[in-house]
């Protein structure tokens, strides 16, 4: 959600790749509707992101890491201008 009232739900599948004991590569894909709200126009409601994201793991099974993802509607709408988004994140397990 964007403060121009913008929504993209999405679900998809992604795996995580080990590269040794701490880290953790993770390609992903997810299909989702995209609404604009007054934000950037897609060019359709659905809309497909993929992403790679390279993280490193701490002992509590935390993850630090950088991601990178596309998203467009693959040419099924009128016009496909596409968006990156580049994202640095910290996650938390909460189970074990």
């Amino acid at each position: 959600v964007t403060s121009d009232k913008s929504v993209y739900a999405f679900a998809g599948i992604g795996i995580d790749v080990y590269l040794g004991r701490r880290l953790v590569l993770t390609p992903s894909f997810a299909p989702g509707y995209y609404h604009k709200g007054s934000g950037l126009d897609l060019g359709h409601k659905i809309e497909f992101r993929s992403q790679l994201e390279i993280a490193y793991r701490f002992d509590n099974r935390a993850r630090l890491g950088f991601a990178i993802s596309h998203m467009s509607n693959a040419s099924i709408g009128k016009i496909n201008p596409g968006t990156e988004s580049a994202i640095i994140y910290y996650s938390i397990p909460l189970g074990k």
